[in-house]
């Protein structure tokens, strides 16, 4: 049994994760740090921002990704990184969160991969065991 919180997946021109959770909401945290993580390495992300919000979608596949696609929006808008999410509300198809981070400083935030979309390519939400596990790729 894996006990990461993600892990990278190998991929030909893209690159993804596979990230776990023991609840669906910790899987989706989970997602979003991985995705935070292939852009920036996190250890020097304060918490002094945040922004709310809300995504809706038909189920929890396109949750996951409409929940990637709005923090990865966020990123780029309001040129902020996110590394802490707190959710007021979830469920399989709408979820509302706050998330914190702070905005990008050139001299404080080592950047490392841009990534351009989020993608429905080898999308999989699925519980493995006693583990949430979803799989995302990226276009970077």
């Amino acid at each position: 049994m894996r006990h990461e919180k993600f892990e990278p997946i190998e991929h030909t021109a893209d690159t993804g994760i596979k990230a776990y959770g023991k609840t669906k909401e910790e899987m989706f945290k989970n997602a979003a740090l991985g995705m935070f993580d292939i852009m920036v390495s996190l250890k020097n992300i304060k918490l002094r921002d945040s922004i709310d919000m809300e995504v809706e979608a038909k189920n929890i596949e396109e949750l996951l990704v409409a929940w990637l696609r709005e923090l990865l929006y966020q990123a780029e808008t309001k040129k902020i990184l996110l590394k802490e999410f707190f959710f007021q509300h979830f469920n399989e198809t709408r979820l509302m969160a706050t998330c914190y981070g702070e905005k990008i400083n050139p001299k404080k935030h080592r950047l490392k991969t841009e990534i351009k979309a989020v993608t429905y390519h080898q999308l999989k939400v699925e519980q493995e065991n006693s583990l949430w596990v979803g799989r995302i790729i990226f276009d970077i």
